[in-house]
This record gives structure tokens, C-alpha cells and sequence, in this order.
């Protein structure tokens, strides 16, 4: 296992340690190289490689142009392909043979792909090894954050036990166990039991949240904005007043005197009045109403629970040794070291595949998305990626670009929004793949609604039609007449 100390700052992805980098910027011209310049500071710019960003700067296209266009990149063939040659031929050393069995964990095919054999396998990859450990740096820091943002929120509900809970919040930041806990066991224990009371405390303070946020009063106004009876009217605006009259909440006093005058004068108000109030009590929810925070918060407080998860090192131990980029630099180590004959040939196939994790990881980076290869073996796969976009409006993005020994490129492009609707289009090279998807699209509407999505559309066409970018694809629209669709 390679030692990565949690004081080592990630310089993986500057261009003397990351390869990817290194053979794009080798093909750089003087232009590009000056663009990359203007940046403020390129170390800084590269290093934020792991961390959300939703724009790309100038120098990130340049970069991204470079990554693209590099020759190096052109023909990466399949990562699994390359991983089973590197097994083959540590296999045929004495040496190396025993050191095989970690690396064929993650070699798995594409017949025994499941929703958590895809997961593991994202996971294990290699491209998130780095955000695994700066996952591990973090984890105290994004307790305390958590904890300091609850109490914020705490201060905003006027209770005796949203008071008490701040205290004992206050308590736990400041005890010394919540700085010791990411170094030692036992202070990451006795922390754990204190986020978990904390947790135990804030479910009991969410149940007794103020009638005007309970989800009773919600309903309530939901039904009176689709109610047009004035006996009907009168019924809801009594079950409001009724359950606001043991609210402490600010606006309380003011909503009950508008319902008062509501009720007094109903008969000859408006429409346009009681309108008027739904509006009201829909703001003065909005405005005030804590608990989907404090619910979210306590959801947050759960990924804090494994005290051996808190200490950095455990931490470490145990996620990078199911990493396979972690496993790639230890093997690249011992082969630096070994006297084996074969040490060379090996080392220049862990640099290859160690090339291809880099260049993903970078692709990832620049064009503000996930980048993965493949991590599936598959004996019709010559390349593939897989690349995942979430925007701002909650829609994610799958785009899956395959090549095929047989049939050519296939690339396929998705659009998942309000839970489970998902939208599809696909552009093949050959016209007999078109022809295979067409006689196979009622068996794949069906395994898409037996895992519990609704395809809204799927779309076929052949490469040399327009493709849309990513996070274009699914603007309206018209498809040509050489492709075909299936709506639902």
C-alpha cells in the first residue's frame, strides 16, 4: 500500500506528476502556453481538479483543447484490455505473480453489471482517488461546519429546547475531543455518542416544530387555493385559525387577524382577497419555516457515525485500499525497486493505464463534469467513457461514448429530471446498430420502467447526423427523418 500522508498537498495534478497533463502541454503552441499564463496562478488553478465548479475559465478551455486534441489521448484503447495485459504478464514473473490478486478485483465483466457492481466500480477507479482524500482531511472541519450551521438555525426557533440544544452543541465544539478525533480512536468515539445525541435531540425538536410550519397548515392552504365554495372557504379558514391559535411564530398574530376578518366578512369578500391571504400564509411558511433545514441537517449529521471513518488515517487505509489508482502507484513503486527482468515492461504498462486515470481526471476537471473510462470488461468493447453533468436546475447528464470492434461507434446521450424521467438519444456509426436498437426498443422501454424510470423519449440516429452537446441535448428538439423516435 503506497503511504499518503494527509500533510502531502495533492500535487498530482501539476504537469510534472500528472501525465495527462504533461503530454497535452508538450503539443502546446506559444499562444496556448500564454493563455495558460493569464491565469492567476496555474498551480492554484489546477489543484481546485477535484473540487465542484460549474464555469470554466479561459485557461480551463485551453487546457481542454489541448487534452482533446493531443495525440497521445487519440487511441487509449480499453482500460480493461490494458488492465488484463499487465495481469498477463505479472503472472509469467515469479516475482509479480503474487501481487496479481488485488488488481483482478477490479476486473469485472459487463454480464454481471448491477446498480451496486456499477457503483463499487465508479467508486474504485481511480479518478476519485484524490477526492477520497481530501474527503478524509474534511471530515472534521464538515462536522463542525454542520454543527455550526445547526446551531444558527436553532437560534431562529424560540423554544427551551432549541436553546438547550444550542448549548450542547457549543459544548462539543469547543471540547478538545472534536480536534483529537480525526488523530485518535477513542476521542472519534466519544465524539460519535455526542453527534448522536445531538442527532437523537434535533429528530424529537423537529416533530414539535411550530404549527405554522407543521404540514397540517400546509395542506390546509393548499386546499384553499383550489377552493372556490364559500362554505368550503369557511371550513379551511377554521381549521387554519384553530391549529395557529398554539403557534409562537412571528407572523402568527397578524395571520389570525386576517383570518378574523376573513371569516367576518366572507360572504361579500373576493375571490381576489382570499387569494390575497393564501399568499400570506404561504410566505410567512416560506419565510420562517426551519424544518426541511434541521432535516436536512440531521440527514448530513449521519455520515459522521463511523468513528473509525473520523480518523484521517484509518480512514485512509481502508478507502485507498480498494482505489485502484492507489494500488497502480504502489505496484509502480516496487517495480522502480525490483530487479525483475520484466520490471521495465511492466512499469511502462502501470504508466499507461496510471495516463489514462490522469486523463479522465483532468477531463473531468476541465470540462466541469465526471469523466470515467469503462470499468467493465467486455470482449465487443475497443474504448469507452462515461461522463456525468448535474446542472443547476437539478437535471443530471449521463453521456456514454462507446467504440465498438464490431459495430462501430456508439455514442449515448441522457437526460434524467424530476426523479425518474429520463430521455435518451443515441448516434451509431453503422446503420446496422440503428437497425439492432429499433428491434430491441420495446425490451429496453420495459427494463427502463422495471428499474423504476419513465422514458419520456428515446431518440436514434446515425454519427453523421448533428450531435448536440451535453448539456444542449435536450432542448427542444426535431429530429431528422433518417433517425427514428420513440415518445411515451
Amino acid at each position: 500500500m503506497i503511504h499518503l500522508s494527509p500533510e502531502a498537498r495533492l500535487t498530482i495534478i501539476l504537469p510534472n506528476t500528472n501525465r495527462a497533463l504533461g503530454e497535452a502541454i508538450k503539443n502546446a503552441t506559444p499562444e496556448q502556453l500564454e493563455t495558460l499564463k493569464e491565469g492567476k496562478d496555474i498551480k492554484s488553478l489546477l489543484t481546485s481538479v477535484f473540487q465542484d465548479k460549474t464555469t470554466a475559465s479561459k485557461s480551463d478551455q485551453t487546457l481542454l483543447d489541448l487534452l482533446k486534441n493531443s495525440s497521445a489521448f487519440k487511441n487509449m484503447g480499453s482500460f480493461s484490455d490494458s488492465l488484463q495485459s499487465l495481469l498477463k504478464e505479472m503472472k509469467s514473473s515469479p516475482d509479480m505473480a503474487p501481487k496479481t490478486a488485488i488488481l483482478e478485483n477490479f476486473l469485472k465483466n459487463i454480464t454481471t453489471l448491477n446498480p451496486q457492481n456499477l457503483k463499487s466500480q465508479i467508486s474504485s477507479s481511480g479518478v476519485f482517488m484524490e477526492s477520497k482524500f481530501a474527503a478524509a482531511l474534511n471530515k472534521i472541519p464538515n462536522l463542525a461546519q454542520n454543527l455550526e450551521t445547526l446551531k444558527s438555525l436553532l437560534a431562529k426557533i424560540p423554544t427551551n429546547d432549541a436553546k438547550a440544544l444550542q448549548n450542547t452543541i457549543s459544548t462539543l465544539l469547543s471540547s478538545p475531543m472534536l480536534p483529537a478525533a480525526s488523530t485518535n480512536l477513542q476521542s472519534a468515539l466519544q465524539l460519535t455518542e455526542g453527534v448522536k445525541k445531538i442527532a437523537e435531540t434535533l429528530q424529537t425538536l423537529i416533530s414539535k416544530t411550530d404549527p405554522l410550519y407543521s404540514k397540517e397548515v400546509a395542506a390546509l392552504a393548499l386546499k384553499l387555493d383550489q377552493q372556490s365554495a364559500t362554505a368550503e372557504i369557511k371550513t379551511t379558514l377554521s381549521q387554519i385559525y384553530g391549529t395557529l391559535l398554539s403557534s409562537t411564530a412571528p407572523d402568527t398574530n397578524t395571520l389570525l387577524d386576517s383570518i378574523e376578518k376573513l371569516l367576518k366578512n366572507l360572504n361579500s369578500s373576493s375571490t381576489e382577497e382570499v387569494k390575497t391571504f393564501t399568499r400570506q400564509l404561504d410566505n410567512a411558511i416560506s419565510e420562517g419555516d426551519t424544518t426541511k433545514d434541521l432535516t436536512t441537517i440531521k440527514a448530513n449529521l449521519s455520515e459522521f457515525a463511523n468513528p473509525k471513518e473520523l480518523v484521517t488515517e484509518i480512514f485512509l487505509k481502508e478507502s485507498m485500499s480498494d482505489d485502484l489508482k492507489s494500488n497502480l502507484l504502489t505496484l509502480r513503486e516496487e517495480l522502480y525497486q525490483s530487479n525483475d527482468p520484466s520490471a521495465p515492461k511492466l512499469l511502462e504498462q502501470t504508466d499507461k493505464l496510471l495516463t489514462q486515470i490522469d486523463y479522465h481526471q483532468m477531463l473531468s476537471h476541465l470540462s466541469a463534469s465526471n469523466s470515467i473510462y469503462l470499468p467493465f470488461a467486455w470482449d465487443q468493447l475497443q474504448e469507452g467513457s462515461l461522463t456525468f453533468k448535474q446542472t443547476n436546475k437539478q437535471k443530471f447528464y449521463c453521456e456514454i461514448n462507446l467504440l465498438l470492434k464490431e459495430y462501430g461507434e456508439l455514442d449515448l446521450m441522457m437526460g434524467l429530471y424530476d426523479d425518474n424521467q429520463i430521455e435518451i438519444q443515441a448516434h451509431t456509426e453503422k446503420p446496422q446498430l440503428k437497425t439492432l436498437i429499433h428491434e430491441n426498443i420495446a425490451e429496453l422501454r420495459s427494463l427502463l420502467i422495471k428499474s423504476g424510470l419513465t422514458p419520456r423519449s428515446i431518440r436514434v440516429f446515425e454519427a453523421h447526423e448533428i450531435k448536440t452537446p451535453l448539456n444542449e441535448t435536450y432542448n427542444t428538439y426535431e429530429g431528422s427523418d433518417m433517425g427514428f423516435e420513440v415518445k411515451v
